[in-house]
């Protein structure tokens, strides 16, 4: 069973260019039908059971209407389910689909967090599958909303994690677009930040024996600090050479020595233009328990900002071998993210586990979001934001995974030599062979088909390194055993929460009728399938109820299911009697 995870960054454009380039006519003399036959068989050549989008963009009137792009509720062999944003505010953002295949699948969940404006934005669709619960979800981005409203959809998760643990008995698997860099590995090493108060305090107690840049560095500090306190942003305007077309951008400017210096490089907003340049300590107010909280400690600066502060402000110079000798020694994340707070406590205190870090703990700069505007894919600055988080009793159930399964765009890059920043870069290019765009215009290059065919390889965990032209984003991948995926479970139609992440279904035909009656409800998977995968959950204590309550709630349900399916059937049939 496999597990595709991917944020399409907009449904409408990847899907198109899915059609353009895996769509097969129709059989001569047959009719296409109304089905995305494109992105079935896009999903099929991954192996993909289950396929779980982020940032569909897809408003939830455009499903009901079926008027979705390319049919992309209708894959062929698969159900989807939706949550779309209908928040007023939002509209067109956001939207999380999860593709299983048909018979995978018991029941679903648009609004799983319990809170109206959370579930409003369309960031999370929880799907039942029998052996286990799976939440796609599409975490807030920290500079698209307010850190306070990430960590409280952060914290709602995390509590309906537990209730599907506790209530239902079931495992859960985690996939989605987190927008958490957890540790060092998952981001690009100048990004990774120095303790600027503590090297200034190595200085002042040592003196001497030191490496010369620390000592530069507290000798340029004061001044650096003073030039900041100049920081102006400037409204630029730049153009494209080759259409005169014009763009209003953004630029940072600093007074050095009575002249104007610039720092960054434009920026779409004065906000971005700042957020690099600014170290002073900062908190959030939690809106649950309304306490003040840290979230970033004072000066904990990136080693290229740093660099870049260097070189204009006082004039010195820090090669690449020096930088890479700062981070080797004192580059580290930041140490009062809340974000990456939540993140360890789910995985310590929770008992998940990243199967990605887990199967590769050494594997240096494997990234899965790169800035597009910027070329940032062409030199694998990125960072690694998109995971597969499972309950550890699931562990035993993940494929084992091989050094040779993390790709690398070439052949020669086998053993150790997959875990390096140049096997990473090789793997992000395809060796190469995507392209950077030209910053006059254009577009994203088109590659060669076997190109964009390198994305297609054995079943994996790790990452499905998609062109550069279908998102910013690549896959990630869950590799699991067979017999995990159920394949002869029935959707329950009945259930409200199904009903409403199935928008594209809510037109019934006169069709719908009868097959309902032919439904024999959902299949509930044997005890003792559940038993062994929840077995280490039970004795840690954390569910709170037996598998034979459990099971006798269901066994409630399917017959509930069934009368009710039964009675639907015998009213329509009345009427058609009557007529007769």
């Amino acid at each position: 069973m496999l597990i595709l995870s991917w944020n399409v960054a907009g449904l409408s454009t990847t899907v198109n260019r899915i059609h353009s380039s895996y769509d097969s006519p129709a059989p001569k003399g047959t009719k296409r039908q109304p089905t995305s036959a494109a992105l079935a068989r896009f999903l099929e050549l991954h192996g993909a059971d289950i396929a779980c989008l982020q940032e569909h963009k897809i408003p939830k009137q455009q499903l009901s209407s079926k008027s979705e792009p390319r049919h992309c509720s209708n894959v062929t062999g698969y159900e989807s389910f939706w949550s779309c944003c209908v928040d007023n505010n939002k509209k067109g953002l956001n939207g999380v689909v999860t593709y299983a295949k048909q018979g995978s699948v018991l029941r679903a969940d648009a609004a799983p967090l319990g809170s109206p404006d959370l579930d409003a934005q369309g960031r999370c669709v929880m799907t039942d599958h029998g052996t286990f619960v799976l939440f796609n979800v599409y975490v807030p981005a920290s500079g698209g909303q307010p850190l306070a409203f990430k960590m409280k959809f952060l914290n709602a998760l995390r509590r309906s994690m537990r209730k599907q643990r506790q209530e239902k008995q079931k495992p859960v698997v985690l996939v989605g677009d987190l927008n958490i860099a957890h540790t060092e590995k998952d981001i690009f090493w100048k990004d990774r930040v120095v303790h600027v108060d503590e090297v200034l305090d190595v200085v002042a107690e040592s003196g001497c024996d030191l490496p010369r840049w620390k000592v530069e560095l507290a000798e340029h500090w004061p001044k650096i600090e003073q030039v900041l306190e100049s920081k102006e942003v400037v409204p630029k305007q730049t153009s494209n050479s080759m259409t005169g077309e014009k763009y209003d951008k953004f630029r940072l400017a600093v007074a050095v020595d009575g002249r104007r210096v610039y720092l960054g490089g434009h920026e779409v907003s004065a906000e971005y233009c700042t957020h690099r340049y600014d170290f002073s300590p900062y908190s959030y107010r939690d809106p649950e328990t309304n306490e003040e909280l840290p979230a970033q400690e004072a000066n904990a600066v990136g080693v290229g900002v740093l660099a870049e502060l260097m070189s204009k402000i006082v004039g010195v110079q820090w090669d690449e071998p020096i930088l890479r000798s700062i981070v080797a020694t004192d580059g580290s994340v930041r140490r009062l993210s809340p974000t990456r707070k939540w993140l360890s406590t789910v995985l310590q205190d929770d008992d998940m586990v990243d199967v990605f870090r887990y199967h590769f703990p050494s594997a240096e700069a494997r990234f899965t979001c790169w800035n597009q505007s910027l070329n940032r894919r062409y030199f694998n600055d990125g960072s690694r934001i998109d995971y597969t988080i499972v309950d550890r009793c699931l562990m035993n159930r993940v494929a084992d995974s091989e050094s040779g399964s993390l790709r690398c765009g070439g052949a020669a890059m086998w053993g150790k030599q997959v875990f390096t920043e140049e096997a990473a870069l090789s793997a992000a290019t395809a060796n190469g062979r995507f392209q950077p765009v030209s910053f006059e215009g254009g577009g994203i290059n088109e590659a060669a088909q076997d190109t964009l065919d390198t994305q297609f390889g054995p079943a994996h965990t790790g990452m499905v390194y998609t062109p550069p032209s279908f998102s910013d984003h690549i896959g990630v991948s869950l590799s699991m055993c067979d017999s995990l995926l159920c394949k002869d479970l029935v959707v329950d139609e009945f259930d409200a929460a199904t009903r409403k992440a199935q928008p594209h279904k809510l037109q019934k035909t006169i069709a719908s009728f009868f097959a309902a009656g032919a439904r024999s409800g959902p299949r509930i998977p044997e005890r003792d399938s559940i038993d062994a995968l929840s077995g280490n959950l039970q004795r840690k204590g954390i569910f709170a109820r037996s598998l034979s309550s459990s099971s006798s709630s269901s066994k409630r349900a399917k017959l509930s299911v069934n009368k009710n399916a039964a009675k639907s059937s015998k009213s329509i049939l009345i009427h058609f009697q009557k007529k007769a």
